[in-house]
């Protein structure tokens, strides 16, 4: 019996099969691009089954027909070498099959309790918490990673900790353990993308600029996602910062253009020409070029958050007829959701579907009524809080929109409170107290605003050396 790196046993396991393990997790964990050479070593393993069945499981990860169908092809080659199997092998064979059936909630649950008695398989572990990531499932992300915490020391295991913390904002925490895995080795992506959203929750944008631009230099060897979303986040402090220029500058250098046939990336596009929209960008003909890309993916249906996020850019492009036939399928989708996806589905992605549809074509009220029916179950869709704030970001915009002040002002007072560096929320709050007649508040809040645009034009003409939020 032989044991990869980890100290796992592994069955009818050759050398190569134990060195092609080692390396796809050291790959996956780190966000690397060099798959392709552990996916020529699956195709062509005929013994040890956690080949094809990593195999699978990564081409899970991709949310395409077309890697659906590779992760069943996998799937079927890894049952065939399944004569022998370890218990450990034999609950990751349960948990892939699980996850091409569609039953999500049993392949979470099977990979989280091999995570419970395997604690040093770590790619179980990512798996595991991608499951709770898609189901906004914060206590079980953090879960996951407090069980390989205890039974790891890495940096890659300090990130993942790292992560669920932040997103049951014990932001802290997180960004100590994130730190610590920087300073273990500052090549870590996931570990800069937790210090990011620790830094994006509290509003300190200077900070984070600072920090991710220092980081970049290290993402040249990552796989498009986790490039591509770090820059992403880079974006996301500029346009606080009120630098919108900066940030559609990294859009068309950075985020859009890396791989855009995959998931991922298209949706980072959509959010962040979303949010420069909102603050009154103008992107061109940005939408059309995008839209090309999402029309092969109106009846996927993979990850409920992907696809609102695909309509709403199909919607901003005026693609209609692609819009009606998504919204059909969705509802369709809605209909046949097993009873765990109930809420995820009919509860949440279809009036937020209808309700994006509405917002694109500017009628506000229907978006303002359908997306806050939606609000209310929006964890559930999956994604990071700073990923699902686009969504409260235009219902916001909706609402102040077809003049629902009160319910307006409530958000951003509420947005004020957690974030009060934020210029651009400040200037939104000066126009609603216009509106409701309370003339000192919006005085007040405007004048914030312009120090807070003061401060941090002064800091981007320095260069931002030694700035913090």
């Amino acid at each position: 019996m032989r044991r990869d790196g980890q100290g796992l046993e592994l069955s009818n396991a050759d050398e190569g099969a134990v060195a092609a393990l080692d390396f796809v997790r050291q790959e996956w964990l780190a966000f690397g691009n060099r798959f392709a050479t552990f996916i020529a070593a699956a195709d062509k393993e005929e013994r040890c089954l956690m080949l094809p069945l990593v195999a699978a499981g990564l081409m899970l990860t991709m949310y395409s027909d077309e890697s659906h169908a590779a992760a069943q092809r996998y799937l079927a080659r890894a049952q065939a070498m399944a004569a022998g199997a370890n218990a450990r092998e034999q609950a990751w064979l349960a948990a892939i099959e699980s996850w091409v059936d569609g039953n999500l909630d049993r392949s979470a649950d099977t990979f989280e309790k091999v995570v419970t008695e395997w604690p040093r398989d770590l790619l179980a572990a990512k798996l595991a918490q991608l499951h709770a990531f898609n189901r906004g499932d914060s206590e079980s992300l953090l879960r996951i990673g407090e069980q390989i915490a205890a039974a790891n020391d890495s940096r890659f295991v300090l990130a993942m900790h790292a992560f669920g913390l932040e997103e049951c904002n014990r932001l802290d925490e997180a960004e100590a353990l994130a730190r610590k895995a920087v300073a273990l080795d500052r090549r870590d992506p996931w570990a800069h993308h937790a210090i990011a959203h620790c830094l994006e929750a509290r509003g300190k944008m200077l900070e984070g600029v600072a920090f991710l631009q220092s980081m970049s230099d290290t993402w040249a060897d990552c796989n498009s996602f986790m490039s591509t979303h770090n820059w992403w986040h880079l974006a996301l402090f500029l346009i606080d910062l009120d630098r919108p220029d900066e940030a559609l500058a990294l859009y068309d250098q950075r985020v859009w253009g890396v791989w855009k046939e995959f998931c991922e990336d298209q949706i980072n596009a959509v959010s962040l020409l979303a949010r420069l929209e909102l603050r009154g960008v103008d992107v061109g003909s940005r939408w059309a070029d995008l839209a090309t890309y999402l029309k092969p993916r109106l009846h996927e249906h993979y990850s409920a958050f992907h696809d609102v996020q695909y309509l709403y850019g199909l919607a901003r492009a005026g693609e209609q007829s692609a819009v009606t036939e998504m919204l059909a399928s969705l509802e369709d989708r809605a209909e046949r959701a097993k009873p765990f996806e109930r809420e995820t589905w009919a509860d949440c992605a279809v009036p937020l579907a209808h309700g994006l549809a509405a917002h694109a074509k500017g009628e506000h009220a229907n978006a303002a009524r359908l997306i806050g029916r939606a609000m209310p179950h929006l964890r559930t869709l999956g994604g990071s809080i700073a990923q699902r704030a686009l969504f409260g970001a235009i219902h916001l915009d909706a609402l102040t929109r077809s003049g629902w002040n009160d319910a307006a002002l409530a958000i951003l007072q509420a947005d004020e409170r957690e974030r009060p560096s934020v210029a651009a929320t400040k200037r939104a709050l000066a126009d609603l107290y216009k509106k409701v007649g309370r003339t000192e508040q919006a005085l007040a809040a405007e004048y914030q605003a312009e120090q807070l645009a003061r401060r941090y034009k002064a800091a981007a003409q320095r260069g931002m050396k030694g700035e913090t939020a």
